[in-house]
């Protein structure tokens, strides 16, 4: 006799018989006894085709990139942007006049005592780098004009009186300095930055206003245009 194996609630016998009722039971499926698989979700047309137009939008983005990248000029374009001067004393205006005590003591330094003779008014700072840098040519023009052109010096808003002394001794420059401590002269002139430089005719109006460093060679020609005649022989 073969022994009885047990499967659910059903007894069945060994051999082909038992084993095939066996298989047969183990087969059926009874609701509730295992969970329900839905089907998997095929792709829709829409979907399929939305998905092909990013696509295909994405590829000829990269490569207009591309194309752009490849293509673009290498050297960067001038580009000219519009340029306003300062605010400043227009030409043919008469030049406020001022008096002011002169850098390291002695006579007061006033504009009306070079009535008469072209003058060259220099707005400058001891702590302003481009104002250090054109007193050389200052110097120079000095002694190349001397009884022809004036020139007077205007230290403005300076903290520092002893290296404005020390500056203007190693740039030989022995023209008269005013002291404008509070800036008022310079505000009177309009102005809003150093260096500034003025060039007023015997009459003592303005004739050119010129900002930022100068060159000997352009203080020359300014001065050449107040006296009508070349500076250098």
């Amino acid at each position: 006799m073969g022994s009885i194996a047990e499967v659910g609630a059903t007894t069945v016998e060994p051999g082909s018989r038992g084993q095939e009722a066996a298989r047969e039971q183990e087969a059926a499926v009874v609701p509730g006894d295992h969970p329900r698989s839905d089907p998997p979700v095929e792709p829709t047309r829409d979907s399929e085709r939305n998905w092909k137009i990013a696509a295909g939008l994405g590829a000829a983005f990269l490569v207009g990139f591309i194309v752009f990248v490849a293509t673009r000029p290498h050297h960067a374009r001038a580009v000219a942007y519009p340029v306003t001067a300062p605010a400043h004393l227009e030409a043919g205006t008469v030049a406020p006049s001022f008096s002011l005590p002169r850098l390291g003591g002695g006579q007061t330094v006033s504009l009306t005592d070079t009535r008469g003779t072209p003058t060259v008014v220099n707005f400058f700072a001891s702590w302003c780098k481009d104002c250090q840098a054109e007193l050389s040519a200052f110097g120079a023009l000095s002694a190349q004009i001397a009884g022809q052109v004036a020139i007077v010096g205007v230290d403005s808003n300076d903290t520092d009186p002893t290296l404005a002394r020390s500056l203007l001794t190693t740039a030989k420059a022995t023209y008269p300095v005013g002291v404008d401590n509070a800036a008022t002269v310079a505000t009177s002139y309009l102005l809003s930055a150093l260096p500034v430089t003025y060039f007023l005719d015997a009459q003592g109006r303005v004739v050119h206003v010129a900002f930022g460093a100068l060159s000997l060679a352009s203080l020359d020609h300014w001065v050449s245009r107040l006296t009508g005649k070349s500076v250098r022989p």
